[in-house]
This record gives C-alpha cells, structure tokens and sequence, in this order.
C-alpha cells in the first residue's frame, strides 16, 4: 500500500486455482387400508395394514435473487453506510482497489472486463462476496486538518467482533443482513487470495460476504502495511 497507508492491490498468486459452486427438497399421509378377515371355521385371520411410504410434497418455489448492482455497504457499529463502487483486477492481474478512496467500497464484479477471473459471487446468491477497501487515504480536501491520514470506510474492520451486523444494500432497495463470523489477519506477502475468495470452509449454501483491507504495523519505509485483515459474515437475512 503506496502512500498514507491505502490498502495494497492484492495479487492473484499463479498457480491458485479458483472454484466456483453452486448449490441447490417432502412429506405426505395416506389412509391404511382397512383389514380384511377370511370367513374359515374356528380360526380368524387378517392380513396387516401396509407399511405407508410418505408422499413427496412439491418443492418450495426459491425467488430468484436480484441480479442487478450492488449499491451500499453498511457496517452500523462503525457508522458505516458506503457506496459500493465495482472492481475487478487490474491488466497486471492484481485485485484493483477503490478510486473513490475515501468514500467508497470496493465489491469485486466478476462479470466486469477483463474476464476470465473469478472474484467472488453477488450478494444474496450462494458462495462468497468480496469487498475492499481503504483504512486511511491521502485527501487533503476531505481532510484539510489531517490530510496524510483521512479516514476510509474500512478504517476500523481490524475492531469488528463476531455477531456484528453487515447490511449490503442492492440497487433496487432490498438489503441482505450478515453477521460476522470471524476475523483473522494474515501476512501480505503470503495472504492465499484463492482462499479468501473461494474459502474451502464454507459449509454448501451458506452465502458469505468477505471484507478486505490493511493491517498490522508498517514496514521499514512507513508506506505500507505488512499484514491484511480478512473478516467474513453469514447471512442471516
């Protein structure tokens, strides 16, 4: 992260190979039928009601979910309510980060050019959405008091604790609500981004969002962090 501690584009490493999935249920009762007797003398005998085999109920219709953009981030214990501004990677195959640095959220569209890099899914479908941004930027007219150190919308992600709510907004006014789940922090330069995206622990059609930025102390130059902190919520509605 070059300058006023910005969070650094986050490489693809080759070789991690990236895994997209989807994911995609009854019950019923019947009459017994009722026991018959045979008529012979002294003995009387009836044949058992058959065993009843439950009937499959037709599946619950599931709405499509909304498939168009992404519009805010909101993190309300940090007073955070973001427009999202959409990413992709940059033509060196990094992960891009937000140009609207101090206001914005970066949530990483697949279905942006250049193809061919999977980056994570859109909220309120199943798999796992990625969003970045900056803990501080240089913005001298944002902060004309503190200019080398305004505050960005992931400035206080390194705080977040399990059970806080995420709320993305979509453009059409419906919210997906998450809790989070955990938070860890991992070395720049061995953060394994194929991981983070496409996290292997993600039990099937639980739908995740992934939050990226800076962390850690600085290194030697006072330019940029040497660690990432990685935090991911669970919908929940």
């Amino acid at each position: 992260m070059k300058l006023a501690r910005n969070i650094s584009l986050l490489t693809l490493f080759a070789g991690v190979t990236l895994f997209a999935a989807g994911y995609a249920c009854g019950g019923g009762s019947g009459k017994p039928a009722a026991a018959t007797a045979t008529s012979e003398p002294a003995t009387a005998t009836s044949t058992p009601a058959p065993t009843l085999t439950p009937t499959p109920l037709p599946p619950t219709a599931t709405p499509t979910p909304f498939n168009g953009k992404v519009a805010r981030f909101k993190y309300p214990r940090f007073g955070v309510d973001a427009p999202i501004e959409e990413l992709n990677v940059t033509a060196s195959g990094e992960m891009d980060t937000p140009k609207n640095t101090n206001v914005a959220v970066g949530w990483y569209n697949t279905d942006l050019p250049p193809g061919g890099y999977f980056l994570g899914t859109r909220p309120g479908w199943d798999g796992n959405a990625v969003f970045s941004a900056h803990v501080y930027y240089i913005n001298r007219s944002a902060c004309p008091n503190n200019p080398m150190a305004c505050p960005a919308p992931f400035q206080k992600l390194a705080q977040a604790s399990t059970g806080d709510e995420v709320v993305i907004q979509m453009e059409n006014g419906q919210e997906y609500h998450y809790k989070v789940i955990s938070k860890a922090q991992y070395p720049a330069a061995t953060i394994d981004m194929g991981k983070v995206i496409s996290p292997p622990n993600r039990p099937a059609g639980k739908q995740w969002i992934t939050m990226i930025t800076c962390g850690g102390d600085l290194d030697s130059s006072g330019l940029e962090y040497v660690s990432r902190d990685v935090v991911v919520a669970e919908r929940v509605s």
